[in-house]
Parts: structure tokens; C-alpha cells; sequence
């Protein structure tokens, strides 16, 4: 029951930020959709290099599992964190942006200190012992 109810309100938030998004495209400028098609392609872009990066050293994430030490898996979650943040400043201009965008910059740091901790501990269970 509560899958069905959670699965019914999903579609609904997705369908209405469907709704919203396309009546916001309809009422921009040509001028703001490229600004917005922009900073899409760089978000999109960041996600990729994020969501590679454990994958592409997988050899570090193996190294750290057979120490078994915690600080060893935490210094390296610790730098995939420096790094996606330095890429995100980079990207983003972390200075210029508004509070909604150091908002949403935080979220996605957030986001992909989960997916690092999830993607190490899978490979280290895997691959790693």
C-alpha cells in the first residue's frame, strides 16, 4: 500500500515539475533558455565526472579496503569530496552565484558524498576483499 501511495506521489511531483518547467521554457527569452540550456550542460557535466570517478580508480578503493582501516576509507572518500567540490567551484564560479545556487551546489555536494560512500563500499565489498 505505502509503495503504491509513494509511487503515485512521485509521478505527480514529476508530472508537475514537467508542467512547470515547460510553461517557465515557453516564457523565456532566447537570451535566458541558452543561459538555462548552459548551465543544464555544465550540471550534466558535473554529474558524469562525479559519478566516474570511483569507478575510474577503483584501484584506490580496493587498496583502502584491504587496509582494513576506517581512516583509510574515510581520507578517501574524503578526497573524491575535494575533488568533486573543487570541480563544482570551478565549473560554477562559486562566488557569483545566488542563493539558490549555493543551495542547489551544496545539495549536489551532498548527493555525491552519498554516491561516493555507496560506490566505494559496493566496490570494496566486490572487488576489494
Amino acid at each position: 500500500m505505502l509503495k503504491r501511495v509513494m509511487t503515485i506521489a512521485l509521478t505527480g511531483a514529476v508530472l508537475l515539475g514537467v508542467v512547470i518547467g515547460s510553461v517557465s521554457w515557453i516564457g523565456m527569452t532566447p537570451a535566458e533558455r541558452t543561459a538555462v540550456g548552459h548551465s543544464v550542460t555544465q550540471a550534466g557535466l558535473w554529474v558524469g565526472m562525479v559519478g566516474v570517478l570511483p569507478w575510474a580508480t577503483w584501484f584506490l578503493t580496493t587498496f583502502a579496503a584491504r587496509r582494513d582501516s576506517n581512516t583509510a576509507a574515510a581520507l578517501l572518500v574524503g578526497a573524491y569530496m575535494a575533488m568533486d567540490a573543487a570541480l563544482l567551484a570551478w565549473m560554477f564560479s562559486i562566488p557569483s552565484l545566488s542563493t539558490t545556487g549555493l543551495s542547489l551546489a551544496a545539495l549536489g555536494l551532498l548527493t555525491s558524498l552519498a554516491y561516493n560512500v555507496l560506490v566505494c563500499d559496493w566496490i570494496a565489498e566486490k572487488v576489494g576483499t
